[in-house]
């Protein structure tokens, strides 16, 4: 009797873990990270200030000022590979001239996922390469905490 009460002890916890791995995995963990600089993401214009990112669909990023003011939804279609396993989670933005467009979401060390170039960025992409001499953007990353 008491054999069958601790495995089916053993049993329920094992089913909890596994249930609760498997609601993490889809929904994916909010991460905080400061964010110095107004950017763009998606077509949301956000400005300066601490953000949580989280994943809210395989392709969907949710991104909500730490206030709850503000949040953008973006569309991150496109899954993105990385060797360097110092290089951290992290967002990667566009930045051309004082402009900040998110480019990249990465919640994994070893993989991220790639955001679609909007108009207005592709729009600002060409001004900036005409007036630089046809420079590319530079590539800013920053860390989350």
């Amino acid at each position: 009797m008491k054999n069958t009460i601790e495995k089916s002890l053993a049993m329920a916890g094992l089913l909890l873990i596994l249930a609760s791995a498997n609601v993490r995995a889809q929904t994916g963990g909010r991460i905080s990270i400061n964010i110095p600089f107004d950017f763009t993401a998606g077509t949301a214009k956000l400005k300066a200030g601490t953000y949580n990112v989280k994943r809210v669909s395989d392709r969907a990023m949710a991104i909500r000022s730490a206030d709850g003011k503000k949040t953008a939804l973006v569309n991150a279609p496109l899954t993105v590979g990385s060797r360097d396993s110092n290089a951290g989670q992290r967002l990667v933005f566009n930045k051309y001239g004082d402009r900040y467009f998110l480019s990249q979401v990465w919640l994994e060390i070893d993989n991220g996922r790639q955001l679609f170039p909007t108009p207005a960025e592709i729009r600002v992409a060409k001004e900036y390469r005409l007036a630089e001499g046809n420079a590319a953007p530079e590539r800013v990353a920053l860390l989350f905490r």
